[in-house]
């Protein structure tokens, strides 16, 4: 293992609180500490570990990016630390296979493109445009290009059912393995596939 470089360490520390805006007194006053020690630590002398774990918790980041440069799930040298839920949405599209994530691909292109084609038509952020105003922007596409959009927003409702499908799978196996005694009554797929749809 190689020693930890407590200057660079002091650079990252010094990044981090440039990247939240902080200036040091404002630093110390999220670390509990004096504005003294937060320029020590900026400088080289490592942080006691409840500083760290705060630190990290600032950055959105970890320990092991503070102190090494790079994050242990993933290697990452990005500061920012990638949310729980995206490690788990690659572990479910890894069980897809080649042709299903080549589908999937395809699908999110036309999507993004008709996203892109909305925008560039000044009608705004589709996401708040109201449903009306929304179908009245899709009846400009041509109708190749409806038909297109149609097709991958099934297949894009069809990934989020299975995504889903599995997760309710995974409750129900936890519930029965009698490790979830807290749970109350089963959630069933077919009602969670009609509100899907």
């Amino acid at each position: 293992m190689e020693p930890l470089n407590k200057t660079v360490i002091g650079q990252r520390i010094k990044a981090l609180r440039k990247s939240k805006g902080m200036r040091q007194w404002q630093m110390a006053e999220r670390l509990g500490a004096t504005q003294p020690a937060v320029h020590k630590y900026e400088n080289g002398i490592l942080p006691e570990v409840k500083r760290l774990l705060e630190l990290a918790r600032i950055g959105n980041t970890s320990i092991e990016w503070i102190l090494t440069g790079r994050h242990w799930e993933n290697g990452s040298i990005e500061m920012e630390r990638l949310k729980p839920e995206l490690y788990d949405l690659a572990h479910q599209l890894h069980s897809f296979g080649d042709e299903e994530r080549r589908i999937l691909a395809e699908a999110l292109e036309v999507i993004k493109g008709a996203v892109t084609a909305l925008r560039q038509s000044g009608a705004g952020e589709p996401r708040e445009l109201t449903d009306g105003e929304l179908a009245r922007d899709l009846r400009s596409f041509d109708r190749h290009g409806r038909e297109a959009l149609i097709a991958a927003l099934s297949v894009y409702d069809a990934v989020v059912t299975t995504l889903a499908d599995s997760k309710i799978r995974d409750l129900h196996r936890f519930h029965a393995s009698g490790k979830a005694s807290a749970v109350e009554g089963a959630v069933r797929i077919p009602a969670l596939q009609k509100n899907a749809g």
